[in-house]
């Protein structure tokens, strides 16, 4: 059964999927900004389409599929992100990117280990996703679009 290893890593991203996309819908739930909102949105249906071909893979290699259910970690990075979440946009933003960096690192890693030309295909697309991700989070928390529109609002 070498096949084991290579089941158990794919599981361990897909979970990590899961519980990041567990996380964004904490923030989504929290921040009141549409255009931060619908972005953060975007991010967290790419963590469901990462669970869904990662499925797919381990459900070949005769794996049991991840559901879309956050483990215990999972709960508590989706708690932690929501408490964070009620003190604003900015702190939402925060959460999200520590999220995103634990996310980057692990898909990093992934791609250290020996995998199939098409599983390693899956990997690499999904950590540009996570750089993509995390790129933009960088972005809003130093721009800060947001008080641009609370401050149009005010004039």
């Amino acid at each position: 059964m070498a096949i084991i290893p290579e089941v158990e890593k794919l599981r361990s991203l897909a979970q990590l999927d899961v519980d990041a996309a567990g996380t964004y819908e904490a923030a989504i739930a929290r921040v009141k900004d549409q255009l931060v909102r619908e972005r953060l949105n975007e991010f967290r249906v790419d963590h469901v389409r990462h669970v869904q071909d990662l499925n797919a893979f381990i459900r070949q290699l005769g794996g049991e599929p991840v559901e879309l259910r956050p483990d215990l970690k999972g709960a508590v990075m989706k708690g932690m992100t929501a408490i964070t979440s009620m003190m604003g946009t900015e702190a939402a933003l925060v959460a999200m990117l520590g999220n995103e960096e634990l996310t980057n690192r692990t898909y990093e890693l992934a791609l250290s280990f020996d995998w199939s030309p098409e599983v390693r295909q899956l990997i690499e697309q999904n950590r540009k996703d996570e750089e993509r991700h995390l790129a933009w989070i960088k972005d809003a928390v130093r721009m800060r679009p947001w008080t641009r529109e609370e401050a149009g609002a005010h004039i």
